[in-house]
């Protein structure tokens, strides 16, 4: 039963999530205004769908308009677009966790609540639902500090590999 509730504050979360993000809260202004119009419909396709599989089914008015059918293969196709979409996976995955680290702390706080309010002891789903939600925590926050000492590791490497010209010596 806890675990049904979790799952579907959860859920009901995410959705409402879903509806609000927009591609101004992953892109900066100067990355959207170099988009063209095409690229960012095909973004705010890819952020609601997570794929670009209606793109892909060429409607009857791009089949007589080889120009506009080229210039969406060539947008799917592009780096840029690889970049972009790796970006909104990664704001995703970021909202995802984020959101289960909101419900674990929501449910440590109902379980709180009720040993306060009656002292009884913790049911068994109880301690397992928010022992998976705090393992699943915890995992993301190792992910992120690992990265977070990569993305340090490369910038040193790089301050080291390419020194600052200062401007003195041209």
């Amino acid at each position: 039963m806890e675990k049904e509730l979790v799952i579907n504050e959860i859920a009901n979360e995410w959705e409402r999530l879903r509806e609000v993000i927009s591609l101004e809260h992953i892109f900066t202004p100067e990355e959207l205004a170099e988009m063209t119009p095409l690229e960012k419909r095909l973004l705010r396709t890819y952020l609601k769908t997570r794929n670009f599989a209606e793109w892909l089914v060429f409607p009857k008015s791009l089949k007589k308009k080889p120009k506009k059918r080229r210039a969406l293969i060539e947008a799917l196709q592009s780096e840029r677009m690889a970049i972009w979409t790796r970006k909104i996976d990664q704001f995703i995955q970021m909202c995802v966790y984020e959101t289960l680290r909101r419900a674990y702390y929501n449910a440590l706080l109902k379980l709180a609540q009720n040993l306060v309010q009656n002292s009884r002891s913790l049911k068994r789903v109880e301690v397992e639902a928010v022992k998976l939600l705090k393992e699943m925590v915890t995992e993301y926050d190792r992910w992120v500090d690992e990265f977070i000492s990569q993305l340090a590791e490369t910038k040193e490497l790089n301050e080291a590999l390419n020194p600052p010209v200062s401007e003195t010596s041209l």
